[in-house]
């Protein structure tokens, strides 16, 4: 898969518009990305369901793509299979989520926690000291 730098540099360099019917330019689907996060840590969908407390029907919805997660759900996701920043704005991005932004406290917290590795309950109590809404268990 290229990257977005080589897509633009791929765009900026082509003659014509038939570079856009290849299929680099087509966006990655959420599920597909959920799937490869699991396997390179060697998870499965039950194993991410149980470690986010979601219900089990739900959890097995979000990740074979018929049911679209809330930000929040993604962000605990994020925690829990510890992502780094990066992989979980990808994630956001995926879902057609709002990303991280640092001028928001709670968002620039999220990011906080995500850089430095925290653990979902370690980002909830920054979140609870800045007094911002935490992610919580009915994501």
């Amino acid at each position: 898969m290229k990257t977005t730098r080589e897509l633009e540099h791929k765009i900026r360099v082509s003659k014509d518009a038939s570079v856009l019917a290849d299929a680099d330019f087509n966006m990655p689907e959420l599920s597909g990305y959920l799937r490869e996060l699991l396997r390179e840590r060697g998870l499965t969908a039950g194993e991410a369901i149980r470690r986010c407390n979601l219900d089990r029907s739900y959890g097995y919805q979000l990740f074979n793509g018929t049911r679209r997660p809330t930000r929040d759900m993604l962000l605990v996701l994020s925690f829990q299979l510890r992502l780094g920043e990066q992989q979980a704005q990808r994630l956001l991005k995926l879902a057609g989520r709002p990303v991280l932004y640092a001028r928001n406290r709670r968002d620039a917290a999220l990011l906080y926690g995500l850089g430095h590795r925290l653990t979902l309950a370690q980002a909830e109590e920054l979140l609870a000291s800045l007094e911002e809404v935490p992610l919580g268990p009915d994501v």
